[in-house]
């Protein structure tokens, strides 16, 4: 009974970091560019999505410098040759000042109904830095959808 316990807990514990299988920023997610206690992190999965026809929003935030954030924007670059076509209504970008400053990217996935986007926004941190949001989400939402339900700021 005990190995059991222990065998699920190591299931419990690995499934936020299986959903960004396959993708380069889930070194991030992983706490392998920035220290894990260095960043905020969010996972919300099941009921509480269904009404933005999401099965899973995994967020984290943090505050670096320009090192680590150009390895975060190569990482990300890297997921968006991934994308599921070029159509502007798979892809938002913008950039200032030669870096990512925001991108919504819908991700190409082999699993039918399935849709996957990853998100990043950069902006100057109030103490200097770089203040990073990165966002996997997981479901049946469209780019429209998401557009709607998160307004770009």
């Amino acid at each position: 009974m005990k190995h059991l316990l222990i065998t699920l807990a190591l299931i419990a514990a690995s499934l936020p970091l299986s959903a960004q299988e396959g993708l380069r920023i889930n070194e991030v997610f992983e706490g392998n560019i920035i220290n894990e206690l260095a960043m905020q992190e969010s996972l919300v999965k099941g009921e509480s999505l269904e009404p933005f026809k999401l099965k899973v929003l995994h967020t984290v935030k943090f505050t670096t410098g320009n090192s680590p954030r150009d390895k975060v924007e190569a990482l990300f670059e890297e997921d968006m040759k991934g994308r599921l076509s070029d159509n502007n209504d798979n892809l938002e970008l913008e950039y200032r000042d030669g870096h990512l400053y925001y991108a919504i990217v819908q991700i190409a996935d082999t699993k039918k109904g399935r849709h996957r986007y990853i998100c990043y926004q950069c902006r100057q941190a109030a103490m200097g830095g770089n203040s990073i949001t990165l966002v996997y989400m997981e479901g049946k939402a469209s780019l429209a959808d998401l557009r709607k339900t998160f307004k770009k700021k």
